[in-house]
């Protein structure tokens, strides 16, 4: 196969004098100008022009998840009123004794954490389970929490309501939401036909390849699709569940699924208010503090990252805030001082650790990434909603440590950029648009000085996550002997302004020498 008639840039995003691919097997065998393409007799994809990029690769997905939510109640952007009529309307059509889910709210589009009797007044006869935006909380009827009961969770995470003794508030988080969740049934041919869709929605986004965040659970149906998954996935298993996971892949093999690592939890989210801070958020309950939730004592994430590596796998730990961030740069840090094992320590290797989201990261803290080798897997989309809520939770100074791209780039660290779908959109081209431009609705800059430039962007959502699975030297750029994983944009986003970058589409994705979507 030959694609013709297209603008082909190296690996910095600098124009070629080729306009010609050459594939074969999946693999690019060389780059041609159309002097040289004319006199070749391969089947033909006429470029039109059109910019001629590496497919991109989304470096944190809930890949099952994103694929659920296309079949569940979609609450984003919705106030209670709004909410409660779709909850309402769906317990009209669903059986007694069904689960109703969903998930999209936000806080602040209730001005509250909502009610469990919210959801009572509509049904006690279902259970009712609606995830917030960022999945860090699920707000429930009291139906749903009551099957929470026997399980050992604190207050913070399974609050009960003040006014009506022992009630639950309606509210669970961080671990008591994960359990929640997990509750809900889902048979194996939905969660199959779940992965189906998101495959194809991110194929449409241009991306080919991802990492997934997963429970062991899911594993069946990524070996339902068998040769139907075309989208390269690499699973981020939930520590708890390694060897489940090892033992699922020790019988089923597939070149496009890989264990890539273990993700654990050391704090929750901005929006759950859930993230572990150095200083208080501002809108605390009245006579209280809130730093947010820690989720383990500082001995036992050491010892967790050490069990990780002993099982052969990259730690993937999740730190939204600025104090988790720094217990888990200190806990590397002790790591390597004590580890043999070859993942990190300066070498430069294949494999790294990565800490997940690095949202908000301190001034003192940056270099620190650089000097333990390690990977920060981020998420500029997440800066749209962000804007707001950092506003109301966050004093100045805290606002300034989130989403320091530039500050990292200075000190020489690795940033692998993702969507977090379904907690986000997987559109690749606002994640550009907030690491470039760094807008709020309005237009207005928000903490400019991180910026960085849209090549750097790029080489975040294409080059540099190869490196989190091992495949640098033969993924994620427009080469000879590279796999043949491209896109081809309506737009050439390498000359328009930042602010225009949104507008841009895909066109046309191949996936390994394979059309995965083409516009008509």
């Amino acid at each position: 196969m030959l694609i013709e008639n297209a603008v082909i840039v190296d690996s910095t995003f600098e124009p070629t004098p080729f306009n010609a691919v050459q594939i074969k097997n999946g693999v690019i065998q060389k780059l041609l100008t159309s002097a040289e393409a004319v006199r070749l007799p391969d089947e033909r994809i006429d470029a039109k022009g059109r910019l001629l990029l590496p497919a991109f690769f989304d470096s944190h997905t809930h890949l099952l998840e994103f694929g659920l939510r296309f079949s569940r109640l979609n609450l984003k952007h919705t106030g209670r009123a709004a909410a409660l009529d779709l909850v309402r309307a769906a317990v009209h059509h669903t059986p007694k004794g069904k689960w109703i889910t969903g998930g999209g709210w936000m806080k602040k589009d209730f001005s509250t954490f909502p009610f469990a009797i919210w959801l009572d007044e509509i049904s006690t006869e279902h259970f009712i389970a609606l995830s917030s935006q960022d999945s860090h909380a699920v707000w429930c009827n009291t139906s749903a929490l009551e099957l929470l009961r026997p399980y050992n969770f604190s207050e913070q995470e399974l609050p009960t309501d003040p006014a009506a003794g022992e009630k639950f508030s309606g509210m669970c988080f961080e671990r008591a939401a994960q359990k929640m969740m997990s509750l809900i049934e889902t048979g194996i041919e939905q969660k199959t036909a779940a992965l189906r869709n998101a495959q194809r929605e991110l194929f449409k986004l241009g991306i080919t390849e991802t990492i997934s965040v997963e429970s062991a659970s899911a594993l069946p149906a990524y070996k339902s699709l068998g040769d139907d998954l075309k989208l390269r996935t690499g699973i981020a298993i939930l520590c708890e569940e390694i060897q489940a996971a090892k033992l699922f892949f020790r019988s089923y093999q597939h070149e496009r699924l890989h264990l890539n690592s273990a993700k654990l939890f050391l704090d929750g989210s901005l929006g759950a208010e859930t993230a572990s801070v150095l200083a208080p958020f501002n809108r605390s309950p009245k006579g209280t503090v809130n730093y947010g939730l820690d989720l383990y004592a500082e001995p036992d994430i050491l010892a967790m990252f050490k069990l990780i590596e002993r099982e052969g796998l990259p730690v993937a730990v999740h730190a939204i805030g600025n104090k988790a961030v720094r217990r888990a740069l200190n806990a590397f840090e002790k790591l390597f001082e004590s580890s043999s094992l070859s993942f990190g320590k300066g070498d430069k290797g294949d494999f790294q650790h990565r800490i997940e989201h690095a949202q908000m990261i301190s001034m003192d803290d940056a270099k620190r990434f650089s000097n333990l080798n390690l990977i920060a897997s981020m998420q500029p989309v997440h800066i749209r909603e962000d804007i707001a809520t950092a506003a109301a939770l966050l004093d100045d100074r805290q606002q300034a440590d989130l989403y320091r791209f530039a500050s990292l780039e200075k000190s020489g660290a690795t940033y692998i950029f993702g969507s977090d779908a379904p907690i986000e959109t997987p559109n690749v081209f606002e994640g550009l648009y907030f690491a470039a431009a760094r807008k709020d609705a309005g237009g207005n800059d928000w903490f400019p000085k991180e910026r960085i430039s849209l090549k750097a962007a790029l080489k975040a959502y294409t080059q540099t996550p190869h490196r989190a699975t091992g495949n640098a030297r033969t993924r994620g750029k427009v080469e000879s002997g590279y796999a043949a994983d491209l896109i081809l944009l309506s737009e050439n986003i390498l000359k328009m302004p930042a602010e225009s970058i949104r507008d841009a589409e895909v066109v046309l994705t191949m996936a390994a020498g394979e059309i995965v979507f083409s516009q008509k």
